[in-house]
């Protein structure tokens, strides 16, 4: 099994030198080269430089079926033709106004006839901010504290919620963090546990979230 590893791992430097130099400039500029921790895996993640559709083409021209599409938000594919025919429409009337948009209007209608539970909506810029305003909002309307998650669930890097992402290593993700006294993990697929968790802090329970 290990000679076939390295027998992968030969084949891929072989095929990406262009994207191991780059990655070498990645490294000088940002935090261990990337943005996002998922992305780095040794001995060096390759550097794309397209996509279209379901693939990526990274810099020595190799091409990848991508199931991971854009951290799971490109249901349409890479470069879809509407999504860039609508964005350049738009770019025509401005991408930032800074005030109540028209557009923001008629995509909120859209999303409460598909989700009529969702009697109001806010948009964020990014998932962490939209966990974080959700716990606070939880603990706001319950006047409660604790939030429950799922062992190895992902929210975002929300200081909250940074307990057990790594499941089943217990490690804090980083040595910033605060304690996580308001915050219990509720272990995978165990329903029975989980109950029990819940029960024995219901009476300060705020929340649970779930992926």
């Amino acid at each position: 099994m290990m000679e076939m590893i390295k027998n992968d791992l030969r084949i891929y430097k072989k095929n990406t030198r262009k994207s191991e130099e780059a990655f070498k400039k990645s490294k000088k500029l940002h935090v261990n080269g990337v943005h996002h921790n998922i992305r780095f895996f040794e001995p060096y993640p390759f550097v794309t430089k397209s996509s279209k559709e379901k693939f990526l083409t990274d810099l020595d021209g190799n091409k990848y079926v991508d199931y991971w599409m854009g951290h799971w938000s490109l249901i349409l594919g890479h470069s879809s033709k509407n999504v860039l025919n609508s964005t350049k429409k738009q770019l025509n009337n401005g991408w930032m106004h800074g005030t109540v948009s028209k557009n923001a209007i008629e995509l909120s209608e859209k999303i409460s006839k598909a989700v009529p539970i969702a009697e109001k909506i806010r948009y964020a810029s990014t998932g962490t901010e939209a966990t974080m305003y959700a716990t606070r909002l939880a603990r706001t309307a319950t006047k409660r504290k604790t939030i429950a998650k799922i062992d190895g669930g992902w929210h975002g890097y929300t200081t909250d919620l940074l307990k057990t992402v790594n499941w089943p290593f217990q490690k804090s993700e980083s040595s910033g963090l605060t304690d996580e006294k308001h915050i219990i993990s509720l272990p995978y697929n165990d329903l029975e546990n989980s109950i029990r968790i819940l029960k024995a802090k219901s009476n300060d329970l705020a929340a649970v979230i779930i992926e």
